[in-house]
């Protein structure tokens, strides 16, 4: 008997390609980000605030390590501060990200249903390929592709990066349109940039992003499905 109906559902209504995101979609790594803030600030004797983690979620990375300079008065440069995070994130991504519950055994009924696979992340490749290789899922997937990967100013909000799954796969001898392909994210911008693209989309529920419950229920309301837990 199926563990997942709804993967059957997907497959006789003609969804052929699921697209997954990894941060706090298939990973459990929202807590990694603030892991990182805590333990780099801990280093000069600063705690995080509230104040802090606001600021810096909604900045780009050199405008927080900007930020984070002026602010603590860190002895290095914004580009030596980024670093110092590039290096403890690629840390926790190759040696302690695990996959959030029941992911392997969901991405596994999907491949044998037929479903083709695919990533698209805001990460960084060589982070996104180490997580997925530390979890033993790469080989899953026909694409792994990451904002870098586009090549363009853009974020997850434009369709461009899902198009850019879709088109590979397609390279690859599938036949699939945006209507046949469901994605997978945990932040509602992300899932309203898909939508744009006439993608199916799923919301997915994480504590951190969406802990508020009518923050849940709005994001979940606006996608096609849903998922608190795989």
């Amino acid at each position: 008997m199926s563990e997942y109906p709804v993967l059957k559902e997907l497959k006789s209504k003609g969804v052929k390609l699921l697209i997954f995101d990894l941060d706090g979609t298939l990973l459990d790594s929202m807590n990694v980000w603030n892991k990182v803030d805590i333990d780099f600030l801990g280093r000069y004797g600063y705690e995080v605030t509230p104040e802090y983690t606001d600021v810096v979620k909604r900045v780009s990375v050199d405008e927080a390590a900007l930020y984070t300079m002026q602010r603590y008065k860190i002895p290095l440069s914004p580009a030596e501060i980024i670093a110092e995070w590039d290096k403890m994130v690629s840390g926790f991504y190759k040696e302690e990200v695990d996959l959030k519950p029941n992911v392997m055994a969901y991405l596994k009924e999907a491949k044998q249903l037929g479903f083709r696979l695919g990533v698209a992340t805001a990460l960084t490749r060589n982070n996104a390929v180490s997580g997925l290789v530390k979890n033993n899922i790469l080989d899953m997937f026909e694409a792994v592709i990451t904002l870098e990967d586009v090549g363009k100013k853009i974020d997850k909000s434009s369709p461009d990066i899902f198009l850019r799954v879709l088109n590979y796969v397609n390279a690859m001898g599938a036949s699939v349109t945006p209507s046949q392909t469901l994605v997978y994210d945990d932040v509602a911008a992300a899932a309203c940039g898909a939508r744009n693209g006439g993608f199916l989309t799923c919301a997915v529920y994480d504590k951190i992003g969406c802990g508020d419950p009518l923050k849940w229920e709005s994001f979940a309301a606006e996608c096609d499905y849903s998922v608190r837990e795989f």
